[in-house]
């Protein structure tokens, strides 16, 4: 068997590996046991600040000492 033919039996193999551990996990899915995506409640994914700085604002109070080049 030539390095190539040993090569593409490798990625053949792993591509079949990869798509049967997928159609195992599909057929074996119970929608009973998994949580809905929204059962966190009202809690958001990800804390924001709450003032947000955006284009046009004013900038940071730690910039405030202007400096040249």
């Amino acid at each position: 068997m030539t390095p190539i033919q040993r090569t593409l039996l490798a990625i053949a193999a792993f591509v079949t590996i990869a798509v049967g551990t997928f159609i195992y996990f599909i057929t074996n899915w119970d929608a009973s046991k998994a949580e809905p995506i929204g059962a966190n409640g009202n809690a958001a994914p990800f804390i924001l600040p709450n003032k947000l700085r955006g284009l046009g604002q004013s900038p940071s109070p730690a910039l405030s000492t202007r400096t040249t080049a």
